[in-house]
């Protein structure tokens, strides 16, 4: 076989693409934010989709600060590792949760000041 059929079998076969890991953590923690906006959505969206989409908040941004950690973990100790995808899901997954939980104590504190 000379080389240039060599080449053209080899060339057949599309290359693996492997996703980077912290990918998943990256869209999770970004659908999640997204998820925050959904009370916000036009009126011909039925009310059931937008409790749907803000009572998944909470175990969406869960499994992106999860998944980024466990991808962070996975690339202990190589050398090179993009690292960046993880940490912004896990940012990403954290501030979609933090963010309901202080406005939740905020209207908590204020009800607390509006009748007392």
């Amino acid at each position: 076989m000379s080389s240039v059929e060599q080449m053209a079998g080899s060339s057949e076969q599309a290359p693996v693409r492997q996703q980077s890991p912290g990918t998943a953590s990256l869209v999770l923690g970004a659908v999640t934010l997204a998820m925050i906006v959904c009370p916000l959505l036009p009126v011909p969206v039925p009310m059931w989709v937008r409790l749907l989409l803000v009572c998944s908040i909470v175990p969406v941004g869960f499994s992106a600060v999860v998944s980024g950690t466990v991808a962070l973990r996975r690339m202990r100790g190589r050398q090179g590792a993009d690292r960046f995808r993880a940490r912004a899901g896990i940012t990403l997954g954290t501030a979609a949760l933090v963010i309901p939980l202080a406005v939740i104590v905020w209207a908590i504190w204020a009800l607390n000041q509006a009748y007392q």
